[in-house]
């Protein structure tokens, strides 16, 4: 009884592990999140923002540095004096804060810590973006094989029925062998299509962990209902970034601001001192050392301060211009893809119903061949642009998700 339970037991688990391993993004929010999990930038920036908060807590520290001992020996014995006098010597100092100096830079680590922020979610809507580029040129390709081979289909049984009557007579070498090479293209470029679309999997395999393609036609317009799909410039992460790194400048500036000097040291020192018949031998006394300005020091690092703010001013007007004008593109492209859709859709009717005509017009010798097979490749092209149209549609609708903040 033992071994069927065990072989039951090792077969069930086999069946999990294979399902396991098959595992991969069905669904286009899905292969997102695999691949933010994967991301190793957003591991990089996650620990941008650790130590950022851990240096805006340093910031609140009693002292700028750390406190300094210091200790001597003196002794007359070493030279071969008779007198006997020794000194022992010591003390420790603190280095302090100059006035707004904690305060300019906690908020410079608060800052970097709000850069940190936005560079993850400029991040994670790059990474978004790739991966509906490279979803959406996958089901396009897949859609290009998909109409491929089904004319393909078409002109394997006409070629089989050609090929009868021009072995009986009943038809023309010119004519069969047009059938014939038309078919070979169609092969060919097949074969084309399915290398491109490996080599589209290898790309989603490097980002998700899995080379499985989203089912991105199975997302319709109703997605967008109750949805709000105005774009806001101001909530855009490249902006915010943007907006981030312009903030964290003008901080670096108050930190060199509030530097003008080296930071003054505070201290207490204790020196004890023996001689023969002495009437003293310690003393207790206050270290201070204040450094004093000066400009070949600051002036260099308030202009190097001076500088970032000033390309932090210019990137972020730049960034919102970019910004402003894509999501205008983004807006036309969703308006029109729709548009195009349909008339592309009702063009492919058409002419596949034409395609349809001529060929048993074709049968039953009313047309020539040539002219059927002009009518089969124009019908072939009409559908791959409605596939195509409708993958543009698709993308367009995701595209103007993501701008908004929401993951299909």
């Amino acid at each position: 009884m033992k071994i069927p339970l065990l072989i039951c037991y090792l077969s069930f688990s086999l069946l999990l592990l294979s399902g396991l391993s098959q595992a991969g993004a069905e669904t286009l929010h899905d292969a997102i999140h695999l691949a933010w999990q994967a991301d190793p930038r957003l591991a990089s920036f996650h620990t941008d923002a650790f130590s950022a908060r851990k240096e805006a807590k340093a910031a609140r520290a009693w002292f700028p540095d750390s406190p300094t001992i210091t200790g001597e020996y003196l002794d007359d014995h070493f030279i071969g004096s008779k007198v006997g006098y020794t000194t022992y010597q010591g003390g420790i100092n603190f280095p302090l804060w100059l006035p707004g100096q904690s305060r300019a830079i906690a908020n410079e680590a608060l800052g970097n810590q709000e850069v940190a922020d936005a560079n993850t979610q400029v991040e994670k809507l790059v990474t978004a973006v790739r991966i509906v580029t490279l979803t959406s040129e996958a089901t396009l390709q897949q859609e290009t094989i998909r109409n491929l081979r089904h004319a393909d289909t078409l002109l394997g049984n006409i070629a089989h029925v050609t090929e009868v009557a021009y072995q009986n007579g009943e038809l023309s070498g010119s004519d069969n062998e047009a059938i014939v090479a038309e078919k070979e293209t169609l092969e060919g470029t097949i074969s084309d299509a399915v290398q491109s679309l490996d080599g589209i999997k290898a790309d989603l395999e490097a980002l998700t962990g899995h080379e499985d393609i989203p089912d991105l036609l199975s997302l319709s317009g109703h997605i967008l209902d109750g949805r709000n799909m105005a774009l806001n410039v101001e909530r855009d992460p490249r902006v915010r970034l943007a907006e981030a790194i312009r903030s964290v400048s003008k901080s670096s500036y108050e930190v060199a601001r509030h530097s003008k000097i080296p930071n003054p040291r505070l201290g207490v020192m204790v020196s004890r001192q023996e001689q023969y018949q002495s009437p003293w031998d310690t003393q207790v006394g206050v270290q201070i050392q204040i450094p004093l300005p000066s400009a070949a020091r600051n002036t260099p690092m308030e202009m190097k301060a001076v500088r970032a703010m000033a390309a932090a001013d210019r990137d972020a007007i730049l960034a919102r211009r970019k910004v402003q004008t894509e999501y205008r593109q983004v807006h036309t492209r969703f308006r029109s893809s729709l548009t195009i859709l349909q008339h592309s859709e009702a063009t492919n009717i058409a002419l596949q119903k034409r395609a349809n005509d001529l060929e048993n017009a074709w049968k039953v010798g009313e047309v020539s061949v040539i002219e059927y097979l002009r009518a089969r490749r124009s019908a072939l092209e009409a559908q791959q642009r409605a596939s195509q149209a409708n993958v543009v549609w698709h993308t367009a609708m995701i595209r103007m998700m993501l701008l908004t903040g929401e993951t299909p």
